[in-house]
């Protein structure tokens, strides 16, 4: 008796810049009562044709990521009722890309605080052949769904400190930095963690450890969980410095700045 394998990929609650065979870029978008539009590039880099859709989806932050908004955080929540976006769908050729317009409502305001909704687009599922070791074929679909979200923002500020800091080892034993953010103000943050190690014989002397970027910390979760591989099995004494930089349009902007003695290795 053949056996017949049907696999179906549905990906539309992890914000991401690109899957296989469909990339989205930038990661995020603004808007506000000063940049009223914005736009999206969704690129087909397969050798297949897409067939697109855009729509919106509303995901709360979580410490971790997003979940599905409930229909009471939605309410809070939404920019989609703000929006609208053209074209609505697609067809893209191999190594062709569209360009998607998101625009506030003509005679819409934005809200004080912060609303956000995720662009959605998704492509209908394509039929192709995964090889296996006899002649024969099986059968793939394959149906893609990227999203990434665009915030619109009213009256408020953006602020954020760092929270719990540890050191962890992870299962080879090397060192990771576990961290949070944690949003104060009403507006989300976006920017960069950066890790340097500062040792405590050599003064002035400063050693990059880890840097992670695209850390937004979203009003709507109390933190946001960061953890960063520091390359090494153990530190000598000296000092772990963490910076939370702005980036895009909180570029040069230091969030927040924390250090944390290490002391020397026990002999």
């Amino acid at each position: 008796m053949r056996a017949v394998f049907l696999v179906v990929f549905c990906i539309v609650f992890a914000p991401i810049s690109a899957q296989a065979g469909m990339e989205l870029s930038p990661l995020r978008n603004v808007l506000d009562a000063d940049n009223r539009s914005a736009t999206f590039t969704v690129s087909n880099p397969s050798d297949r044709i897409l067939h697109g859709r855009v729509s919106w989806i509303d995901l709360s932050a979580t410490p971790s990521g997003y979940k599905p908004a409930t229909v009471a955080a939605r309410r809070a929540l939404s920019a989609a009722p703000y929006f609208v976006v053209s074209p609505a769908s697609f067809t893209l050729k191999p190594g062709s890309r569209v360009k998607i317009k998101v625009a506030m409502r003509e005679g819409a305001k934005p809200p004080p605080g912060e609303r956000r909704s995720h662009l959605l687009i998704e492509t209908g599922a394509e039929r192709t052949m995964m090889r296996r070791a006899s002649n024969e074929g099986l059968q793939l679909d394959i149906g893609l769904g990227v999203s990434a979200p665009v915030i619109l923002r009213g009256r408020g500020t953006a602020s954020a400190n760092i929270g719990g800091t540890k050191l962890l080892r992870d299962a080879d034993g090397v060192l990771e930095i576990a961290t949070e953010i944690l949003p104060t103000g009403a507006l989300s943050t976006y920017g960069r963690m950066i890790v340097d190690f500062a040792p405590a014989d050599e003064p002035g002397i400063r050693e990059r450890l880890a840097l992670r970027n695209n850390v937004a910390g979203y009003p709507d979760a109390e933190r946001r969980e960061v953890i960063m591989p520091l390359g090494y099995y153990s530190l000598g004494a000296g000092e772990i410095i963490i910076r939370y930089e702005g980036a895009s349009e909180f570029e040069g902007k230091l969030f927040e700045e924390r250090k944390f003695d290490i002391a020397p290795p026990a002999e």
